[in-house]
């Protein structure tokens, strides 16, 4: 029997919704609450306000892999070097958590691993410590200078790189349609173990529905965000640009081999569900474990409740 892709497509982004899971939402959102309070009160007139990044601010977080950022702004003079700012944001998190927590330096973030609670949930943050450009302009311009403290994205450790993590999330405000794009996304490449970065798949996402005249359905839409991809992605003279950083062409970090096997990824996909309908449970599959109506397309499919992001590739997503 065929399968109905756009309501199936509906149906897995449904499945795949925080709602379903607010015990694990409510604990990390408190925990987050807690360390933005403990560094606001330590730092004091040093640091700006902490704020949200990450998939929920961008409210495009699934159910099995999500994640929160607290960013910390600190203002120009605080420290006299952004390693020294890094360290010290390290440094007062392991002497604040004594009590189990795993601490540990990341690429641009600091990550916490909190003991399992009384609800059995095991929460998961990152802190990203981040600088003022120049004294006093943060609060016009919200730029930020990052940390690297390991060699990544063609960044080497010891080097930094400007961001606007405001402006990241300004970009998606309003979008959405391309929000359900992106989640889906989100599912193929986390229940195909995919490791393209959430934050390059919702960039193209926004790029591609820009020039989008087609039909109202998910089907059509996803579609062609994928054959956008695909056609794209091999380019070398294709940029695709950070709002956080115009100079960042997020698609330079990809080795060549790595874009080739995503445009064949995507092309095989549409070519799949097109000829099968049923295929797309493959590839986006339903949370089985949320589905209101068990066995509705004649199978089962999805995972079987959340897991956690590696703390490595937690920023930017």
């Amino acid at each position: 029997m065929a399968t109905d892709i756009n309501q199936y497509l509906s149906e897995s982004i449904e499945t795949h919704k925080m709602k379903h899971i607010q015990k694990e939402v409510d604990a990390f959102q408190a925990k987050a609450d807690e360390v933005k309070s403990k560094l606001e009160t330590h730092y004091g007139c040093n640091l700006y306000y902490v704020f949200r990044s990450g998939s929920f601010a961008k409210n495009t977080a699934i159910n099995i892999k999500f994640d929160i950022d607290l960013v910390a702004p600190f203002k120009y003079e605080s420290f006299d070097t952004l390693e020294a700012m890094y360290n010290d944001v390290y440094d007062f998190l392991v002497n604040e958590y004594k009590d189990g927590t795993y601490i540990r330096k990341q690429k641009v973030s600091i990550g916490l691993t909190f003991p399992i609670d009384k609800n059995g949930v095991i929460v998961k943050l990152d802190v990203v410590p981040g600088r003022e450009l120049n004294k006093d302009d943060y609060p016009n311009t919200k730029n930020l200078n990052l940390y690297f403290n390991e060699d990544h994205w063609g960044y080497k450790k010891g080097s930094r790189q400007k961001t606007n993590i405001h402006a990241q999330i300004d970009h998606i405000s309003g979008k959405s349609e391309e929000r359900k794009v992106i989640r889906l996304l989100k599912i193929w490449k986390n229940t195909n173990h995919q490791d393209y970065k959430s934050f390059m798949l919702e960039l193209f996402t926004i790029k591609a529905m820009a020039s989008y005249s087609g039909d109202n359905n998910l089907w059509d839409k996803l579609k062609y965000v994928m054959t956008y991809i695909a056609d794209n992605v091999t380019d070398e003279s294709f940029r695709l640009i950070d709002p956080g950083n115009s100079n960042n062409n997020v698609l330079s970090s990809i080795d060549m081999n790595k874009r080739s096997m995503l445009s064949t990824t995507m092309r095989t996909i549409i070519n799949a569900i097109d000829n099968d309908s049923n295929s797309v449970a493959i590839y986006f599959p339903i949370n089985a474990k949320y589905q209101k109506q068990e066995n509705r397309y004649g199978y089962k499919s999805g995972s079987s409740g959340p897991s956690y992001p590696p703390t490595s590739q937690r920023f930017g997503e």
